[in-house]
């Protein structure tokens, strides 16, 4: 097999060498993407609402600390 491996000339070697390249790099972006370990339930929760569930959610919290902000300010 060595012998078919000397036989090649420049460009089988430089697509050989962009093929391992692109395959290492769509290794290197597979375990980039997996990196952060299991996703916990209550992130995957967050993830499944609706973007107007969130809305509702980010305008009840901070209609709240308005109204415990009032409260302090009045005592």
């Amino acid at each position: 097999m060595l012998h078919l491996l000397s036989d090649w000339e420049y460009p089988h070697w430089m697509m050989m060498a962009g093929a391992i390249i692109v395959a290492l790099g769509f290794m290197g972006f597979a375990f980039h993407r997996n990196r952060n370990g299991p996703v916990n339930e209550s992130s995957r929760a967050r993830e499944s609402t609706t973007p107007t569930e969130r809305l509702k959610a980010m305008r009840e919290s901070a209609s709240a600390s308005a109204d415990s902000q009032r409260k302090a300010k009045g005592k």
